[in-house]
């Protein structure tokens, strides 16, 4: 990475983001914002595969104040760091010692002054309070039935952020085909991002990931399964010179299509950075939210934007009661 940004001073930028102090407009967007400032479409065309593609959207649909904000941000630090063991490793600690049911579906919460009624395909449950990290996307489809409907506020809110589409295209192979130096690449083909999450672990498995949101997502998504895989796979043969590159498994994790996702993660739209807190404001004391959209605007669609609303939202139950 470090070599890229030197070579290409069109890319650095996209990672520094060393840019002028010239506020955005209420309602801008993220390329019009860039645009304003002169970025040149070389510029841009970076913008969109690196940022826009992590943040979750195509450009015209990222607040540029929400894209500034987490720019801005340096409370994470530098660089970016992986959990050899596997997410897993994280729930499955914090989890230790709870009830925690699994397969099974939340379909309707009744709640009053007196407390609320969680109702499941399987059971119904008492409690003082219900914390929910419900997905921004089924929030939106209503998978969820509220009674009493929710304060339109919060419907607003809900409807005012957008859930864009996440894609994850994972290949086996038999044999290495790059450098061992080489754990990812950016490509100007789809998907435009692509690491190995082999690479350090010494397993002698060659697995090779490719992640898309936004526009790249939706081309992809309209070749069906298979033709999303393929034309991927051709990105990756492309950017290796490998014509002949076949793998002995490929899989892709389609978020959009899960029906407890319904999506990616959550986007800021141009004028919609109030929602998020509009979203993460309790409903009566006994309606509590969190996860990645309730999250504070430089720690959306993260892990650890999750994590922290999670300490929000048991900070506010107890405080409540």
């Amino acid at each position: 990475m470090a070599e890229a940004r030197r070579l290409y001073p069109d890319f650095d930028i996209t990672r520094s983001w060393a840019l002028p102090d010239v506020p955005p407009l209420p309602d801008e967007d993220l390329g019009r914002y860039l645009t304003r400032l002169g970025f040149s479409e070389a510029q841009l065309q970076y913008t969109r595969r690196s940022y826009g593609n992590a943040t979750g959207e195509a450009l015209p649909f990222i607040s540029a104040e929400a894209a500034l904000a987490e720019m801005r941000d340096t409370t994470g630090g530098q660089g970016d760091y992986r959990i050899l063991d596997g997410y897993d490793s994280v729930y499955t600690h914090l989890a230790r010692g709870l009830d925690i049911r699994l397969n099974t579906p939340v379909t309707r919460i009744e709640w009053s002054p007196d407390g609320a009624r969680i109702i499941t395909e399987q059971a119904s449950f008492e409690a003082e309070a219900v914390v929910i990290t419900v997905p921004l996307g089924a929030l939106q489809a209503g998978v969820i039935e509220f009674a009493p409907a929710l304060p339109e506020s919060k419907q607003q809110a809900i409807r005012s952020l957008k859930m864009g589409p996440g894609i994850k295209l994972v290949y086996r192979f038999a044999e290495p085909f790059a450098a061992p130096e080489t754990m990812a690449l950016y490509s100007a083909l789809n998907p435009p991002m692509w690491w190995t999450p082999a690479f350090g672990h010494g397993t002698g498995e060659v697995v090779w990931t490719a992640f898309c949101t936004g526009d790249w997502a939706r081309e992809l998504l309209a070749q069906g399964e298979e033709g999303a895989l393929m034309k991927a796979l051709d990105t990756l043969r492309t950017e290796f010179s490998r014509p002949d590159l076949r793998p002995v498994d490929m899989h892709l994790v389609n978020w959009p299509a899960d029906p407890y996702v319904m999506g990616g993660y959550s986007v800021t739209p141009p004028g919609q950075v109030a929602a998020r807190a509009e979203l993460a404001r309790p409903v009566a004391n006994r309606l509590f939210w969190a996860g990645e959209a309730t999250a504070s605007l430089p720690h959306v669609a993260t892990v650890h934007g999750a994590y922290l609303s999670g300490e929000r939202a048991a900070q506010e139950v107890l405080a409540a009661r």
